[in-house]
């Protein structure tokens, strides 16, 4: 009994860790993108970004890692909610970075 509590804390603490990657490259992915692209598709890249990062990471664990057991794959539905909070968190560190942190000076 022990033993299953202590299990089910430590995938309670990997889920958390892996939430707060996540949060991290997302903001980091909005940041570079508002420091370094003036284009009109910066918004796009700083959602784009996460979103295709993170199908990436569950399709190379999805076909590349070995088989671990637990049923029915549900990396759509990660995708479907993981990624669109990766894409959110890019774009809303985009707008903060644009508005106060870096700028734009209008030529006007």
């Amino acid at each position: 009994r022990r033993q299953r509590q202590m299990c089910i804390r430590d995938s309670r603490s990997l889920n958390m860790n892996i939430l707060y990657i996540l949060i991290t490259l997302s903001s980091l992915v909005g940041l570079l993108v508002a420091k370094y692209m003036r284009h009109k598709l910066a918004i796009f890249v700083a959602g784009a970004v996460p979103w295709l990062g993170l199908l990436g990471s569950l399709l190379y664990t999805e076909y590349f890692v070995p088989y671990q057991g637990g049923g029915a794959s549900m990396w759509p539905v990660a995708l479907l909610f993981g990624g669109t909070a990766a894409a959110v968190i890019g774009v809303v560190v985009f707008f903060v970075a644009r508005k106060f942190i870096w700028p734009i000076k209008d030529a006007h």
